[in-house]
Order: C-alpha cells, then sequence, then structure tokens
C-alpha cells in the first residue's frame, strides 16, 4: 500500500470576468481543451518501399503548450488560454493524506505479507534484499525504513529462546543438586528429548514457532519432568530394597503408569478450556495450551518407556539405612526424607489446626483480591510512543497538518527523543498488531515517536498531555504506548444509548464530567456529535427556469466554483494528471464571492447565482454512529501509570450512585473491561469440558469420591499465594495471572495425585492411616519439591525479564506454587487423617515379597 503520495492536478482557474468580457463559457473552454487533446491517429505513407508514420500534434506536449492554446472568440478571433485563466500545477484538492519522517515529507510504501508466509524473519530478510537491489534505481531518492516488524519478531524470539535455554540450564542444575548426580543426569536426558520431539511434532502439525508457542514451552519445562523424577527416583527405591533391575523396572511402571497418566490427564483437563474457547483473546494465547498439551503427552509416554529403560541401565542399588521393610535412606538424601518425615509428623499431631491454618490462609489470600489492580494486557515494552490527534468535526486537513507539524516540532526537541513519524489524515499503515484500523478523516492524525529506552516514555507521555491542556485547547489526543492483547480503542471504553438524541447528549457529557475528574484516567475524550456548519443554496425554481436553468445546473455550478470539473488529462507522464477547472479561489472561495459566480444555460448565457438562489446557514450531523442499530456515543479514556481500568470504572460508578443518570439510559462497557470479559466467557463456557475431564480421570484412578474431593482441595491452596505474589511484585490481576492460576491447577493436582496414590498403597500393605500417610509424604517430598524447584527456577528467567507481557504470569504461578506446595505437604495429609479415618483399604493386611514383588494376605 503506498500511504502520502501527493497527487498532482493541473488547475486551470478561470477568470469570471475575462469570460464575461470575451462571451465565453466554462463549457466552450472545456470543449476546447477536449479536441485539442486528443490522440488521433494519422496512418502512414510508403515512400521506396517503407512506411512511415504520420503524427499530429493534437495532445499537450507541456503545460506551458496547455497556456499557448488558442480559445476561439464569437467574434472569430482567439486568444490563449493563460489570458482568460492561471493555469498552474499543484496538488491535488481535497489533499490525500499525508506522512512525515522526522520533518520531512515522506512516501510510504506499506509491505504485508500474504497469508500463507509464517516465516516473518525470513520475508524480513528478502524484502531488504529486494530493496537493496531497487536502491541504485532511485537515485536520488533515499530508501529508509520507518517500522520493520521482522527485526521485532526476530528480537522476540531470540529474547524468549535465550529465556528457554537459561532455563533449562538451571533447570539441570537443580536436578543435579536435588537428586544427585546419577539419577539428576538420566531425568536431564527427558528435559531435551522431551522439547525435541515435541517441537517435531509440532512442526509435522504445522504449527508456527512465535512468541507463545515459545511461552508454552518455557512454562511446560518444570511440568514435563515431573513424570521422568517420580518414575526414576522410585525404581532407584526398589533397587534400594534389592529387587533386580527387571524388577525395578517392571513394578515401577505397573505401580506409576496410572497415577502419572491421571495426574497428566488432569493437566489436560487444566487446559482443555483454553484449547476449545473461542475469540480474540483465545486466537492469541492458544500456542500455550497447545504446546504445554503436547509436551506433557510426549513426557507422559517417555516416562512410562525410555525413562524406565535408562533407569534400569544406569542406576545401581545403594546402601539402606535403618528399617527394610520402610522406605530406604540414601545417605545423599537422608536430609530431604528426614524433612518428610517431619512434615508428616506434624501433619499428624495437629490435624485439625492444620486444616484450620490452611482454611484462614486461603481465605485471607481471596481478601487481597479487591486491592490488586485489574488490567486485561499490559503495554508493549517497546520504546515508542503513539499519540492520536483528534481536531474538532469539519476541520481541515491543511489545519491538522499545521497543528500536528507544531506538536512534532516540540516533541523532537525533548530529550531522549530519537524520531518522529507523523501522519495527517490517516492513523499511518498497520505497524503494530493491536493498533486498530481508523477511519480516514482530514481532522485526524497520529504521531509516532521513537526513545531511547522504555523509561523515557513516561515522562515524555506527561510533557505531551500537559502541553496540549495549556497550549492546544482544540486538540483531543489519545496518547500512551503500544499496548498487547486484541486490538481495542481505549483500555476504558463507555457506550451510552438511548433512543432520544437529547438524552443520550446529557449523559454522555455527565459521564464525560465524571470521567475528568477520576484519579488515574488520561486523555479522556468523546465521540458526541457537535455537527458541522453547512451553506445552502435555496434555489428559486421559478426565477432559474425563466433563465433557463434548473438545480443541477446550480449544483455543477457550485463543484465547479469549489473543487472544480475534470475537463481532460494531462499525459506526458507515467500517471496520466487531471486538467481541473475551477475557480481561482477554489475551496477558499468566500460566500460572498460565491453569490456573484455565474452559472451558465444552455445558450451560453451567465446567469448570477444570487438571482436565483439564495444562501441559508445550517448546521449538519457530522457522523452518525451505531451498535447492533441503536445510536450509539462513546466515551474513552487511557491510563495514568500504576492505574488498571477497573479502578476507573469503580470510581465512575460511585460517583454516579450520587449522580444517576437519565431513566431509560443504557450504559455498556467495552474496552478492557469488554476484552476480559469476552475472555473469561469464553473459558467459563468451555470449562465444563475440563471439569469433566478432570473428574473422569480421577474417579478412574481413586474409585474414591473423597479422594477426588481432597485432590480438588487443591485448586483453592493454589490461590493462596497468587494474589500476595501479585501484591507484593506490583503486578495488576489480568488474562496472564489467570493462565498461571490454571498451569497451577495441574501442577498442585499432579502432587496430590501421586501423593495420596502412594498412601493408599502402605494401606493396602497393612499400614494404618496415620503411618500410611506419614510414609506417603516421606517419599513424595523430594518428587514434589523438586517439582516446584524446577518449575520455579525455569520460570524465573521470564519472571525477571524486561517484557512486560509474561512476569505477570510467571509471578503468579511461581508465588502461587510455593505456597500451594508447602500447603500440599502439610494440609492434604491433614485432611487425609480426618476425612479417611476408618476408611481403610478394602483388603486384609497383606505382606509384600519384595524379591517377586507379589502380596499375600
Amino acid at each position: 500500500e503506498v500511504e502520502g503520495k501527493a497527487e498532482e492536478q493541473i488547475t486551470i482557474a478561470l477568470r469570471d470576468t475575462e469570460l464575461q468580457r470575451l462571451g465565453l463559457t466554462p463549457g466552450a473552454i472545456d470543449n476546447v481543451l477536449a479536441a485539442r487533446n486528443q490522440v488521433s491517429p494519422g496512418g502512414f505513407l510508403t515512400i521506396d518501399e517503407r512506411r512511415i508514420s504520420l503524427l499530429s500534434n493534437n495532445e499537450f506536449e507541456s503545460v506551458e503548450a496547455l497556456r499557448r492554446t488558442q480559445i476561439a472568440l464569437p467574434t472569430g478571433s482567439s486568444v490563449p488560454l493563460a489570458a482568460i485563466a492561471d493555469v498552474t500545477r499543484a496538488p491535488a484538492m481535497p489533499p490525500d493524506p499525508a506522512v512525515w519522517q522526522d520533518g520531512e515529507r515522506v512516501v510510504a510504501i506499506a509491505v504485508y505479507a500474504q497469508p500463507d508466509v509464517i516465516d516473518a524473519i525470513r520475508f524480513g530478510q528478502q524484502l531488504r534484499e529486494r530493496v537493496d537491489q531497487l536502491r541504485g534505481d532511485f537515485t536520488p531518492l533515499e530508501i529508509s525504513e520507518m517500522f520493520f516488524q521482522p527485526d521485532e519478531v526476530e528480537s522476540r524470539l531470540s529474547n524468549l529462546l535465550g529465556s528457554l535455554m537459561f532455563s533449562m540450564l538451571i533447570i539441570l542444575l537443580v536436578i543435579l543438586l536435588g537428586m544427585g548426580w546419577r539419577m539428576g543426569l538420566l531425568v536431564a536426558t527427558m528435559l531435551p528429548l522431551v522439547t525435541l520431539i515435541s517441537l517435531g511434532i509440532y512442526d509435522l502439525g504445522g504449527g508456527t514457532l512465535h512468541q507463545i508457542a515459545i511461552i508454552g514451552m518455557v512454562i511446560s519445562l518444570g511440568i514435563l519432568i515431573d513424570n521422568a523424577i517420580v518414575m526414576i527416583e522410585n525404581i532407584q527405591y526398589r533397587l534400594n530394597q534389592g529387587l533386580t533391575r527387571g524388577e525395578a523396572m517392571l513394578q515401577s511402571v505397573r505401580e506409576l503408569a496410572g497415577p502419572l497418566g491421571t495426574s497428566t490427564g488432569t493437566t489436560l483437563a487444566a487446559f482443555l478450556p483454553l484449547l476449545l474457547s473461542s475469540g480474540g483473546t483465545a486466537d492469541f494465547t492458544r500456542g500455550i495450551p497447545v504446546m504445554i498439551m503436547l509436551t506433557l503427552s510426549v513426557s507422559y509416554l517417555l516416562a512410562i518407556s525410555l525413562a524406565p529403560l535408562l533407569a534400569a541401565w544406569g542406576l545401581k542399588a545403594q546402601p539402606a539405612a535403618g528399617n527394610t521393610d520402610e522406605p530406604a535412606e540414601e545417605p545423599a538424601l537422608s536430609r530431604m526424607q528426614q524433612l518428610g518425615r517431619t512434615l508428616g509428623g506434624v501433619s499428624e499431631r495437629w490435624p485439625r489446626l492444620i486444616v484450620l491454618a490452611g482454611v484462614v490462609i486461603v481465605g485471607f489470600s481471596l481478601s487481597l483480591f479487591p486491592l490488586i489492580p485489574l488490567q486485561f494486557f499490559p503495554n508493549a515494552d517497546r520504546p515508542q510512543v503513539v499519540v492520536d490527534l483528534f481536531l474538532p468535526e469539519g476541520s481541515d486537513q491543511q489545519r491538522t497538518e499545521a497543528i500536528s507539524a507544531e506538536l512534532e516540532t516540540l516533541v523532537r526537541q525533548q530529550p531522549d527523543v530519537l524520531s518522529v513519524h507523523r501522519f495527517a489524515g490517516f492513523s499511518g499503515p498497520a505497524f503494530y498488531y493491536n493498533l486498530p484500523n481508523a477511519t480516514r478523516a482530514p481532522n485526524r492524525g497520529r504521531l509516532v515517536i521513537n526513545t531511547s529506552t522504555l523509561e523515557d516514555t513516561g515522562p515524555l507521555l506527561s510533557w505531551i498531555r500537559s502541553h496540549v491542556a495549556q497550549n492546544m485547547p482544540e486538540l483531543d489526543i489519545i496518547a500512551g504506548t503500544l499496548a498487547q492483547g486484541p486490538p481495542r480503542a481505549a483500555p476504558v471504553e463507555l457506550r451510552i444509548f438511548h433512543r432520544d438524541d437529547t438524552t443520550r447528549r446529557a449523559a454522555t457529557e455527565q459521564i464525560f464530567s465524571h470521567m475528568k475528574r477520576i484519579p488515574g484516567a488520561v486523555d479522556v475524550r468523546h465521540d458526541m456529535d457537535l455537527g458541522v456548519p453547512a451553506l445552502r443554496l435555496v434555489v428559486d425554481d421559478a426565477a432559474a427556469q425563466r433563465y433557463g436553468l434548473d438545480r443541477s445546473d446550480i449544483a455543477q455550478t457550485l463543484y465547479g466554483q469549489s473543487f472544480g470539473l475534470v475537463a481532460e488529462e494531462y499525459r506526458q507522464e507515467l500517471d496520466p494528471i487531471p486538467l481541473v477547472l475551477r475557480s481561482p479561489e477554489g475551496t477558499g472561495l468566500s460566500p460572498a464571492r460565491l453569490l456573484s459566480a455565474y452559472a451558465y444555460n444552455s445558450r451560453g448565457e451567465a446567469v448570477p447565482l444570487s438571482a436565483v438562489a439564495r444562501t441559508e446557514v445550517e448546521w449538519q450531523v457530522a457522523g452518525i454512529e451505531r451498535r447492533d442499530g441503536a445510536r450509539v456515543y462513546r466515551i474513552t479514556a487511557g491510563l495514568e501509570q500504576g492505574y488498571g481500568f477497573s479502578q476507573i470504572l469503580d470510581g465512575l460508578y460511585s460517583r454516579l450512585e450520587q449522580d444517576p443518570l437519565p431513566e431509560g439510559v443504557r450504559l455498556e462497557l467495552g474496552g478492557d473491561q469488554e476484552g476480559s470479559g469476552d475472555a473469561n466467557n469464553a473459558i467459563f463456557t468451555t470449562a465444563p469440558a475440563g471439569l469433566l475431564l478432570l473428574l473422569f480421570c480421577l474417579v478412574l484412578q481413586f474409585n474414591s469420591y473423597r479422594r477426588v474431593g481432597i485432590v480438588l482441595l487443591t485448586v483453592p491452596l493454589a490461590a493462596a499465594g497468587v494474589f500476595p505474589g501479585l501484591l507484593l511484585s506490583g503486578l495488576p490481576f489480568g488474562f496472564q495471572p489467570l493462565l498461571g492460576v490454571i498451569a497451577l491447577v495441574g501442577i498442585v493436582v499432579n502432587n496430590a495425585i501421586v501423593l495420596i496414590d502412594l498412601m493408599d498403597d502402605h494401606l493396602r500393605r497393612g499400614y494404618d492411616l496415620d503411618r500410611a500417610v506419614t510414609l506417603a509424604v516421606q517419599r513424595r517430598t523430594r518428587p514434589i519439591l523438586l517439582t516446584t524447584a524446577t518449575t520455579v527456577a525455569g520460570l524465573l528467567p521470564l519472571a525477571l525479564s524486561s517484557t512486560t507481557l509474561w512476569p505477570p504470569m510467571a509471578w503468579a504461578i511461581i508465588s502461587g506454587l510455593l505456597a500451594a506446595t508447602v500447603q500440599t505437604l502439610l494440609v492434604i495429609p491433614a485432611v487425609c487423617r480426618l476425612a479417611l479415618r476408618g476408611k481403610r483399604a478394602d483388603a486384609p493386611v497383606w505382606h509384600a515379597d519384595k524379591r517377586s514383588g507379589t502380596f499375600t494376605g
């Protein structure tokens, strides 16, 4: 798309006085130009058996030739066109939208990839190569880049891939420290294997490697090795008990294939609503559930197939300590088992107190939610400021160009401003996915300002708002940095409906007045139509008929006086240029001068417009907006740093309680509130499918409603740390933390499943409930803590990154997981002791044969 190209026209400004004196009409001049500007074949001559073409000089060869064109007079003589008109070559009127870069007028070429192009980086490389090939052909014109998205894509992917590799390295170190070098290396082997296999399957399925997919992989890093940790740790335990490698491998697979499959299934169920939901937000984030579900599925398959084979080959029995009927304590891991035994003993001594403390902690955490600001999606981390400019309806584009140029000049003088792109008559090319398309209008403009760092944008925004408010009262602006997520008009958008125009206008003014006084709301504006002036010519039909005129003649005269009528085309250049007949003043014609203009009848007689028409001044509607068929006005507002849309809306609601809206006015919310609601509704609509799958997996594994209920208790436990974590980190709650909560559900449910399954195994062996719970906690403390450690370690690079999109999600998972892990090792065992008291296994006491892996009772 070519933007900012200044189209040209050759204006023939007819002088009415000369036309009257010489007895000419615009129609006669039009006819002369049409006859003069013809491309007529002249044939050819055959001379000495060779053809010689015959050419005529009818077509205008230059603007000067046009000026010299002879116009025949009624008297039989002629005069050159320059004697009765001013012939100039100038920009077309009305002007086209214009583009400037650092104060210099430019033509912008916006290049968009075809829909089937998925490699944006390669596309950018090819585009640059092509431009470099063409650069010399356009000398002395300079070709420079205004926006180049492939660079942004490459930078973002490089940063995320760096975070991914750094996360993998941290996880490997945690595993080696937590499990020892032998088991640690076997578990670490699963990490690259699962990653590469998942990427291969993702590619075969036609997936595109973008930032959302990479984020999904980062989230799953700590989770995907959970299965391998449990499997390899269990095989080591059985080897320590004296089983052979083959027996340890087979018994571990038999024991854990079901629980690990259930835990994987519950995690898939947690992300199923995200996969099935629809809408702009779901489409934006769909890569996260796709990648997580894919990697976890591959992880489970490798954990029950390849991981046992590697463990049986690479592990060896370690000397046991203590009673061989109980889990062995390896010397290197005795502290971890001792911690598990201590936690199990605490829940055995004070189960009711622990459960009560868990309830209090969860309740306290939930009570913090109103203190956390809501933000659907954070702003982008680009050091760019976008300032949308709105002049009053009816403003000419020349005024828009002048006031935007004044603001641009001052902005470029500010410190840390690198460059400024300016657009007048439109909002510029779609260089960023989140920017909504705006209607082209002469009263609209935009500045895109590049700063040195993201931190420089805040002071610059404050200065722009202050300067415009004090020195440019006619100008409305919407200023801010680029946003993330689906496109929206503004963070806060209010739509006011009422069938009566007066009532709707009064309600809009009322809400607008309130919004201007709410702390945190900036750039508050409305699109209420104030109308534009119009000059109507009321034709006296009887008088017009007497002069041989009708209304169409009057309308044609008005158009010819202002815009002008296209007579012919000048065809000596690559693109034809129209020849336009109009008055010397054009659109600058005064009303008094308009009435003195002449209309010409079919006999060529000139009739003053004042003789057949009178003028009336009236106001016309500048634009009408409807939503679902109803007239609507909109109020939009931006947000100051540190404020969320929920705080602005709460402030508005409190004011409207004191000053209610007129009867029958309907207020509809847009912006982030609408986007957040649509995204949540999309998830909640598909949530029953995920919940049913989760319940199915749990019931299939445990066949006990009590145990299913205990496992589900981990869901509120996961929320115990999310809200305090967001509050302490100063981050808002939005869609990304919601993704974190969903990921938390899958992780903590997994921990509870393997814990309760091992407890049931000890109950079947004949242990009483308290001893079975304590032993289960002792055995599962290390895998649970390792899963927590690897997940937290994997997310730390993302949480500490400079990007604004993903830290809220990362901190939500980290803080929630830390709190949920402690409570899973304390509250869940305590609940088991209270809820399952007297609910022993159905079978009698079983005695285990450790060599054969069989039980007798």
